[in-house]
């Protein structure tokens, strides 16, 4: 392989020509965490491919704007986008293209939930029965001038990533180039612009203060250590739980539901608390700030690291940090602190019953299209069919019929539903028998999804791949299509407003969490900006399902996170 440095008149690729890009940064010990941010890290080196035999390596970010605009009418690849795009950005205007191929995120797209990996080491193992050794990119770490061998590797990259591109555009169906055109690529440029999540430092911390109180508090109280499983098990057996087997979470929450009023009960009962009280003052506490904060404008912010299609389903995913998982079901103390910006407001938007309306749609039962059409709370509906009795959204009947038909729509079974509503696993097949009963559209789509053990699509082609020897194959094949739809149609609903953005202030977006989009923008737009935003949504989803059934968005304005 012939490689060429530092001369940018040898390279003259052709317009619409697939070229290859990678960019190396040096890095320091403990950059791990900030690499999706364009302040960490310096420029090592950028390598051009448009011939797998041939690669260019420049090692100067001054030129980056030059080597940009001569392949400005070519095809770029990329493997993890996202990543470079991120930080050339500092060094070039980028702004956003069609002509963009991620070789990572196609990758999914064609074999999501049949490889574990899809990094560039492992499809190039696969495809190109090539042995990528990755130990030199460690050399990148406290460096600071590269070497031939950091050469020889950013031009083996670059190669590689063509040649991997190339065979993914020959594999390509309609229904992956829709995903990829319609929805992955124009959702990740939306995902650059995101602006950082403004929180309220000092009430974050004052929160682990008191989580890490209440953890002691209620240690105190408990006759045992809950920290060691031989005492919680030997303690609890003694206590009521005679047949108890383990200290795990799932194990005592059954046993405190079978023998409720028993010493063991409560026992357990503070054992549980006492950890989510442990995990929420050392997961978020002064070290989730020690870490992550940052400062946009003098505010303080927070930048979270997502991820277009990580989930085999091909929902979004985040990390460093993990944004989507702070607690929010049984508490929405966190949320409190995450606020807007001075002068701001917080908008924050979100699907109506999305997953059944998904379901009614690649379901086509005619009970669910119906009440949707006639714009009626379909949990209030089955609740006055199963219980003879008109429900409001309060009552505790219309919760039971929540869960089941978002249960089903994820292949939960009767085990499932009564650990969930704390009833016998008889009432449980009972519910969901009678569910289906007055839905049978629902359940004539459900058994026959149940049969697809090799690959099911969402309702918008993107596709998922199952292992038939799994015991989770047929819940897969009822979830991902649902799940991975929803996903689907937000990511669209994203990128739409991203493009349609027309407002005198950066692109809002803060916060993208699983089926919720939080933006914060000044104060004197937010009415705007939330009317504008609920209609993207709901005029994105009404088209993806071609004007079957409406969807509805709910739309929101506060100061807080919480306050949705």
């Amino acid at each position: 392989m012939k490689i060429t440095v530092d001369d940018l008149s040898a390279l003259e690729p052709k317009p619409n020509q697939f070229v290859a890009i990678d960019l190396e940064i040096f890095t320091n010990k403990g950059d791990d965490k900030h690499l999706h941010r364009p302040t960490t890290g310096r420029f090592a080196c950028l390598s051009v491919c448009y011939d797998p035999d041939e690669v260019f390596i420049f090692t100067s970010e001054l030129i980056v704007p030059s080597i940009l605009e001569k392949l400005q009418d070519c095809v770029w690849v990329i493997q993890n986008s996202k990543f470079d795009l991120t930080h050339l950005r500092r060094w070039a205007d980028v702004p956003p293209r069609k002509k963009l191929f991620d070789t990572m995120l196609i990758e999914r797209i064609l074999f999501n939930g049949l490889y574990d990996s899809f990094s560039l080491k492992a499809m190039a193992r696969r495809r190109l029965g090539i042995a990528l050794s990755k130990e030199e990119r460690e050399a990148f770490e406290g460096a600071a001038e590269l070497t031939p061998e950091m050469v020889e590797y950013a031009a083996l990259d670059a190669s590689v990533t063509l040649q991997i591109a190339k065979q993914q555009k020959k594999e390509m169906d309609k229904n992956d180039i829709y995903v990829w055109t319609e929805i992955d690529r124009p959702a990740l440029w939306a995902f650059l612009d995101f602006q950082g999540f403004a929180i309220d430092v000092d009430k974050w911390n004052s929160l682990a203060e008191r989580n890490k109180t209440r953890q002691l508090e209620l240690d105190a109280q408990i006759p045992f250590n809950p920290r060691s499983p031989k005492q919680v098990v030997s303690w609890l057996s003694k206590h009521g739980f005679a047949k108890i087997e383990n200290s795990q979470e799932k194990t005592l929450q059954k046993l405190i539901n079978k023998f409720p009023n028993t010493d063991a009960s409560k026992a357990s009962q503070d054992v549980l608390d006492s950890r989510m009280y442990s995990k929420r003052a050392s997961t978020y506490g002064a070290k989730f700030i020690e870490e992550y904060l940052e400062h946009d404008g003098g505010v303080p912010v927070i930048h979270t690291d997502y991820d277009v299609s990580r989930a085999e389903t091909g929902r979004t995913a985040c990390s460093n940090p993990p944004m989507q998982q702070i607690p929010v079901r049984d508490t929405h103390e966190f949320r409190e602190c995450f606020v807007a910006r001075p002068g701001h407001k917080l908008v924050v938007a979100d699907y109506s019953a999305q997953e059944p309306r998904l379901s009614a749609y690649v379901s086509h039962d005619s009970k669910l299209i119906q009440w949707f059409n006639e714009d009626k709370d379909v949990y209030i509906e089955l609740g006055k069919c199963i219980f003879g009795k008109t429900l409001t959204k309060k009552d505790p009947e219309r919760q039971t019929m929540k869960s089941t038909v978002l249960g089903l729509t994820y292949g939960m079974s009767e085990y499932g539903l009564s650990e969930r509503e704390g009833i016998s696993k008889e009432e449980a097949a009972e519910l969901i028998a009678n569910v289906l009963a007055i839905l049978p559209d629902m359940a004539t789509y459900m058994e026959k999804q149940r049969r697809n053990k090799k690959m099911v699509a969402t309702p918008f082609g993107r596709k998922q791949w199952l292992n038939p020897y799994s015991d989770q194959v047929e819940r897969n094949a009822l979830n991902s299509p649902i799940q991975g739809g929803a996903a689907d149609m937000m990511k669209k609903a994203l990128a739409s407003i991203h493009q349609h953005w027309s407002f005198d202030c950066p692109f809002g977006v803060v916060g993208y969490i699983h089926d919720e989009l939080v933006l914060d923008v000044p104060e004197e737009l937010a009415d705007d900006v939330a009317e504008f935003v609920k209609e993207q949504m709901e005029v994105v989803a009404t088209d993806m399902v071609r004007g079957k059934i409406p969807f509805k968005a709910d739309v929101s304005i506060g100061n807080t996170w919480a306050e949705k």
